[in-house]
């Protein structure tokens, strides 16, 4: 929500994730998803694609400062 709100605050389209790669066991996994808006990219690791969503968020707004 809040990288959603800096984007939109800035005029620029709403963030694109996309899976990665998911690696480990079935029973395990973990995934890695990138973020991008406006030419700003990041990416993310968890357990579950929302938790790797949620942390490739995190890691670009840290990035924008």
């Amino acid at each position: 929500t809040a990288l959603q709100e800096w984007a939109q605050g800035r005029g620029l389209p709403l963030p694109r994730y996309e899976l990665a790669c998911r690696q480990g066991p079935p029973h395990a996994p973990t995934f890695v998803v990138g973020v991008a808006v406006g030419g700003f990219h990041g990416s993310g690791t968890a357990g579950s694609k929302r938790a790797a969503e949620q942390a490739a968020a995190i890691e670009l707004l840290r990035q924008l400062g």
